[in-house]
């Protein structure tokens, strides 16, 4: 996704009242996260209808069938994995908010969202209070420029109102970059490239490996509450910088070819592209998709 050439501000927030469609909803959390960030003085994010929204739109359903909060899939996957499969290439992180009774329920498949729900859903991430406060650190992180929104609601019963559950894909759009195959062997050698935008300095591609997804039970994945993450066992610098294979740059353009081992292991390997934002000091991470290992 490339970054926008200029900020445009929030629109000024109105109270919704009457249930909500799908797309009605998102837009009205997306409201909310811009009132809430712009009580700190933060730039509004955009809504990302693509990538994030196509990945936390899979992550909710998933919590909603099974009954379950947390950042890991069923299938074992991750956040940025599934952003990845979905076609994202920028940096993401996620919130996430759902059922933990581990019981399964059917999707409504065209949704009426109370509004109150979605206010109370997001007064739940943004009220949060240290040290237990990271999805409103998230909402407030001053590198994000879009979000993804996952709504998904389940079918009343005669017993059990339909209650929504949310995700939050916070996405930080700096560049585009070239692509990345799927899968892989190990020892593998593939070309990340990109080019990021003007208040965007290239500074290093990064290589991380975590394990690789296998399904998960609802009662594991309500264990998995937290998420990092994995951070890179090697990661690639600029030259003038000691580092094994310094990253070729050329102004905001940057290459360089990746060796996929860690120490033979096959895994879930992440690439991550590392940069200074807006004149900064310290290396943020800008981008990270995952490769499949084998």
């Amino acid at each position: 996704m490339t970054p926008p050439a200029t900020k445009k501000p929030a629109a000024p927030f109105v109270r919704q009242t009457k249930p909500l469609t799908i797309p009605e909803a998102r837009r009205y959390m997306l409201a909310l996260i811009n009132r809430d960030r712009a009580s700190q003085g933060l730039a509004p994010v955009e809504l990302d209808e693509g990538a994030a929204t196509t990945a936390g739109q899979a992550h909710a359903e998933d919590m909603v069938r099974l009954g379950y909060l947390g950042h890991w899939g069923s299938d074992g996957s991750v956040p940025e994995q599934r952003y990845t499969d979905a076609g994202g290439a920028d940096m993401v992180l996620e919130n996430a908010l759902c059922f933990t009774d581990e019981k399964k329920r059917t999707l409504d498949g065209q949704p009426r969202i109370d509004p109150a729900q979605i206010e109370k859903a997001e007064s739940q991430f943004f009220d949060e209070v240290p040290p237990n406060d990271g999805h409103r650190r998230n909402i407030l992180r001053p590198s994000h420029t879009h979000v993804g929104i996952g709504v998904a609601q389940p079918l009343a019963t005669a017993t059990e109102l339909a209650v929504p559950c949310f995700t939050h894909e916070f996405v930080d759009a700096y560049g585009t970059y070239g692509s990345l195959p799927k899968r892989a062997k190990v020892g593998a050698t593939v070309h990340v490239s990109g080019t990021l935008a003007a208040n965007a300095e290239p500074t290093g591609v990064g290589v991380a490996r975590a394990a690789l997804p296998k399904p998960l039970e609802a009662s594991e994945l309500n264990k998995r509450r937290s998420y990092p993450v994995p951070k890179p066992f090697q990661v690639y610098w600029r030259p003038g910088f000691v580092t094994p294979i310094p990253v070729r740059i050329d102004g905001r353009n940057f290459s360089i070819d990746v060796p996929l081992t860690d120490r033979a292991q096959p895994g879930l390997y992440e690439i991550s592209i590392w940069a200074r934002l807006n004149g900064a000091k310290e290396d943020s991470m800008v981008s990270v998709r995952t490769i499949v290992v084998e």
